[in-house]
């Protein structure tokens, strides 16, 4: 369902003339797969690239989990919280950018549109994941993220 809504998103966007940032790649989550202590791997995949696997915490797996299967919690959650101030400031999520990793950590962006213009806030991939998924907006990848690392020693 939740592929359909984010297929019908993408489809708006082309119509209303919004074309996906030049140089980054349109990714899709394809699995979301746990691994016990160690964490939850979500896996996006961007046409030819290889799949990107972000490890994520327990708590913003089930949120996510929750929001592509349109879940309600009993008790609102922070995303609920982030939505409601979003519609009170008309500010729509307009994509996340997965940028950079450092240190084993993922990176993240968050564009939001607002009357007073663009805002570009730095997010845990998880949480603007989980928002996107809500909202039914895109996640993009920066291709950097697929260079070669090097390895060897510094010496």
């Amino acid at each position: 369902m939740k592929q359909l809504l984010v297929a019908l998103a993408a489809l708006a966007l082309a119509a209303c003339g919004r074309e996906p940032p030049a140089d980054l790649i349109p990714a899709r989550i394809v699995d979301v797969r746990d691994f016990g202590a160690d964490g939850v791997a979500v896996v996006l995949k961007g046409d030819d690239v290889p799949p990107l696997p972000i490890i994520i915490g327990h708590c913003e797996a089930r949120a996510l989990v929750g929001a592509m299967r349109d879940e309600d919690f009993p008790r609102p959650l922070a995303y609920d919280l982030l939505e409601a101030m979003l519609e009170k400031l008309q500010g729509e999520v307009m994509h996340l950018v997965v940028h950079s990793i450092k240190d084993n950590t993922f990176h993240a962006n968050l564009y939001i549109e607002t009357a007073a213009g663009e805002w570009v806030l730095d997010c845990r991939p998880s949480d603007g994941m989980v928002l996107v998924t809500r909202l039914g907006a895109p996640i993009y990848l920066r291709p950097r993220l697929f260079e070669p690392k090097d390895l060897s020693p510094q010496v």
